[in-house]
């Protein structure tokens, strides 16, 4: 939700809870200057162009990789911290979004 021009593929079904997705970053982030924009994807997972994947086999780890389908949740946890302050709020994401995200340990303990 900070960076900007960022491109949502989602499927079909979930084109419209993405649009509610984006309404909300507009209203909570009024001083945004671009919205991402949203393409149906006919793949059968959602994502986020280079940073993150719901679903679908495993990425490079370059990608943050969400196993299972999480699309209502994601959305869901995004709106919280929209409408917590997020990104502009201070510790609104708990004291582990300070911390340095590291991929391929976070996987490890899928296992």
């Amino acid at each position: 939700m900070r960076n900007e021009d960022l491109v949502l593929h989602v499927r079909f079904e979930n084109k419209t809870s993405a649009l509610h997705l984006v309404q909300n970053i507009a209203d909570n982030i009024p001083s945004r200057l671009s919205l991402p924009t949203i393409v149906v994807t006919e793949r059968d997972y959602n994502f986020v162009e280079g940073l993150i994947q719901l679903n679908g086999t495993e990425p490079s780890e370059e990608i943050c990789w969400v196993p299972g389908e999480v699309w209502d949740d994601f959305v869901e946890v995004c709106v919280e911290l929209l409408e917590a302050g997020y990104p502009g709020c201070v510790g609104c994401a708990g004291p582990e979004a300070e911390e340095e995200w590291n991929e391929g340990f976070r996987r490890s303990s899928f296992s």
